[in-house]
């Protein structure tokens, strides 16, 4: 596995904080996924953002053949998240 430099959480300031206070709510903790790109808390800010659209956003697809989609993605890319 890389090695990734992280922001640790008592280091978080501004919107990094907030994004680790926000992730903490939710899965009681700050998520591998969310600290790997602490680095960038502008971009992970904006990544979410496009994420939040593509999976909620009005369209042909039903929110479960979404998540399907990607979990299919995920699992064919061997991708553990």
């Amino acid at each position: 596995m890389s090695w990734i430099r992280t922001v640790p959480d008592e280091s978080a300031t501004g919107l990094l904080a907030r994004i680790y206070d926000e992730t903490r709510a939710k899965h009681g903790r700050v998520i591998n996924l969310v600290r790997v790109q602490s680095l960038r808390p502008e971009t992970m800010l904006l990544g979410r953002q496009l994420y939040r659209h593509l999976m909620d956003a009005p369209g042909g697809l039903t929110k479960l053949q979404r998540v399907l989609i990607a979990t299919i993605v995920s699992e064919t890319n061997g991708c553990h998240y």
